[in-house]
């Protein structure tokens, strides 16, 4: 009667037997379906052990590729950019209206009232003899021409004489063209002659034989602009160089200077 171990030995044999016997059927299955997939055309081979699965792989421990677009970020900074220079744009717009209406506040009226006040003025002082009469077509009576060097301004004629007299003199010469003296009334006629002449100008008031001041058609001395009267004389001239509100001044009535003739 065989021993208890040998009995053992022999059942470990037979099991040891076996299961070489199933690793090679299992060999044999695989090739066998690895065949038949050949034959249909399957190009892919089972895997021979679980851990060759590529999602056996822990998540943890797969690598990752990103690809980054380089036009993405172009776009994006030209985006900034724009916005960027939308801003300084509206900016720049901001600050000019800011200045704008500072001068306006500053000099009490617009550029473009200056400029057609100018504009203005010119053109009424402009005023040729063909001009008057298409204003005055029923009154062409009051248009007549001034003659060659007189200007004409408000319907009256004026001479800026060149050569130099007394003031005696260039009185007699005016009447001689057939006017006189200019008179100044009024702040227009003051500003208008101011404007033409540059030069030291004999003009109709005096105070010869009187102490007070007198045009030469006696009309009353109602607006005055004199300037240094600390001069002495008694004629008076109009000083081209000086500002049009203080440009008039006495002076001796002997002394050669240019003249201001006036007529209708």
């Amino acid at each position: 009667m065989e021993s208890k171990k040998e009995v053992e030995v022999e059942l470990e044999e037979i099991a040891t037997v076996e299961e070489d016997k199933e690793k090679e059927d299992k060999k044999e299955e695989t090739k066998d379906f690895a065949a038949e997939n050949v034959e249909e055309g399957n190009i892919y081979s089972p895997l021979s052990s679980p851990s060759e699965h590529e999602y056996g792989v822990p998540s943890s421990t797969r690598s990752y590729t990103l690809y980054k677009d380089p036009s993405e970020d172009i776009c994006r900074k030209l985006r900034v950019y724009r916005i960027i220079s939308l801003v300084l744009f509206v900016t720049c717009v901001l600050l000019l209206i800011m200045v704008l209406v500072l001068f306006m506040k500053m000099t009490g009226t617009q550029p473009c009232q200056e400029v057609e006040q100018t504009t203005r003025s010119l053109s009424e002082q402009k005023c040729s003899f063909e001009r008057c009469q298409e204003l005055y077509q029923p009154h062409q009576h009051l248009c007549r021409d001034c003659g060659k060097g007189w200007l004409r301004f408000e319907n009256t004629c004026y001479f800026l004489s060149q050569n130099r007299l007394p003031w005696q003199q260039s009185r007699k010469e005016c009447q001689r063209k057939g006017g006189d003296l200019a008179v100044i009334t009024n702040e227009r006629v003051q500003m208008y002659l101011s404007m033409k002449g540059s030069l030291n100008y004999w003009i109709g008031l005096n105070h010869l034989g009187t102490n007070e001041w007198t045009w030469i058609n006696n009309t009353v001395l109602t607006v005055r602009y004199w300037g240094d009267v600390s001069f002495p004389g008694q004629c008076a001239i109009l000083a081209g160089n000086e500002p049009p509100e203080r440009s008039w001044r006495p002076s001796s009535c002997s002394l050669y200077l240019q003249y201001i003739c006036q007529k209708m």
